[in-house]
C-alpha cells in the first residue's frame, strides 16, 4: 500500500455538501459545521468538492475560501481532506491543486477536465502535468466518472499512472464489475482504491479496496465508519455487518427507481438531502440546479430509516 507525507487516505470520507446561504452566497460556517459533524461520527477524513459537492458552482476567489476553512476545519478536528481539484480546463485544475496543497490538505481529487471528451492520451499527459506541478507533500487521488468527461480510467492507463509518485489514492465511480474488478484486482496492492458510494464497499473490500466515499453514510455518520471497518477487516458475514450494508444498499437504490429524479441531474440536491439527515445545512444547491422534490424527499427520509435505526444502538 502506498506511504503518506500527510494523513493517510482510507476507510470512509464522506462528501461534504456545499452550504449556501438563501441568497446563494457560501456558507463557510455551514461547511465547517459538516465537518465536524463527520469527525463526531467517527469518519477519519472527508472530501470537499466532490462533482456532487459543486466542484463546477464556484469561482477562484471562492474555492480558496472554502479549501482554506475546509483544511483548518478538519485538522482542528484531527481527520484528513481531500479537496477536489478538477475543472473544465487544466490551468485552473492545476491552479486548485497547488493551492490545496499550499493550504495544508491531505490530498486532492483530481479528475481530467470536462466540457468535450478527452482522448486516453490527452488523459494521460494531463494527470503527469498536474502531478509534477506539485511539492509531493500531499497525495493525488485520481477521480474516474466517466459522465463528467466521457473518459474512462482504464486498468490498461493505470500501468502507466503507477509511474507518478503522488498518486495514492482513486475514487472509483465505474461499478460496472467487469472494469471495476479488473481495476481493484490490478492495482488494489498499490493504490488505495475508493468505492464511489458506502455501500459499493462491501464487495470492492473483498478485493482490497481501501475506502469508501460516503454519500447514504450520512444518515447513520457512526454506522457508515464502522461498517467500513469491519469490511475492511474482512468481516462480511457478522449479522451486524451485513444488516447495516442491507440498509445502504436499500438507500442507495431507493434513488434509482425510475419515478424518482435522475442521479445526474439532481447529483447536488441528492447529496445535500441526505446530509440534512445527518445534520448538515447545506442549503439549495447553486442555480440553475435545483433541490431535490419535496416527494423524493420524503421517499428518501423513509428509506433511511433502517440506517437511522442502526445509528440509534451505537
Amino acid at each position: 500500500m502506498p506511504d503518506f507525507v500527510r494523513k493517510p487516505l482510507e476507510g470512509l470520507f464522506p462528501l461534504i455538501p456545499l452550504s449556501l446561504h438563501d441568497d446563494q452566497e457560501i456558507d463557510l460556517e455551514g461547511v465547517r459545521h459538516s465537518i465536524g459533524l463527520v469527525a463526531a461520527g467517527g469518519a477519519p477524513g472527508c472530501i470537499v468538492f466532490g462533482s456532487m459537492g459543486q466542484m463546477s458552482s464556484v469561482s477562484e476567489r471562492e474555492f480558496d475560501a472554502v479549501c482554506d476553512t475546509a483544511v483548518d476545519a478538519s485538522h482542528r478536528a484531527g481527520i484528513a481532506v481531500v479537496v477536489g481539484s478538477t475543472s473544465s480546463y487544466q490551468r485552473e485544475s492545476v491552479r486548485r491543486a497547488r493551492y490545496a496543497e499550499q493550504a495544508g490538505a491531505d490530498g486532492s481529487m483530481l479528475a481530467a477536465p470536462y466540457a468535450l471528451p478527452l482522448t486516453p492520451e490527452w488523459a494521460l499527459r494531463f494527470f503527469t502535468e498536474a502531478a509534477e506541478s506539485l511539492d509531493g507533500r500531499m497525495a493525488l487521488m485520481l477521480y474516474n466518472y466517466s459522465p463528467l468527461n466521457g473518459l474512462e480510467i482504464t486498468a490498461r492507463m493505470w500501468d502507466r499512472l503507477l509511474d507518478i509518485p503522488n498518486i495514492k489514492a482513486v475514487k472509483e465511480s465505474n461499478f460496472a464489475l467487469a472494469h471495476f474488478d479488473e481495476v481493484l484486482l490490478s492495482i488494489g496492492d498499490r493504490v488505495n482504491v475508493f468505492s464511489g458510494n458506502d455501500p459499493a464497499f462491501f464487495h470492492a473490500s473483498t478485493l482490497g479496496a481501501a475506502g469508501a466515499t460516503g454519500i447514504f453514510s450520512w444518515a447513520g455518520l457512526k454506522t457508515g465508519t464502522r461498517f467500513v471497518e469491519e469490511c475492511r477487516k474482512g468481516n462480511h458475514n457478522d449479522p451486524w455487518v451485513r444488516e447495516a450494508f442491507t440498509a445502504l444498499q436499500r438507500m442507495s437504490a431507493s434513488i434509482r427507481q425510475a419515478h424518482m429524479p435522475r442521479m445526474l441531474n439532481y447529483e447536488h440536491g441528492y447529496l445535500n438531502a441526505v446530509a440534512a439527515l445527518g445534520g448538515a445545512r447545506p442549503g439549495a444547491p447553486r442555480k440553475p440546479y435545483g433541490a431535490l422534490p419535496e416527494a423524493a424527499r420524503a421517499e428518501l427520509e423513509d428509506a433511511a430509516e433502517p440506517l437511522r435505526a442502526l445509528e440509534s444502538e451505537l
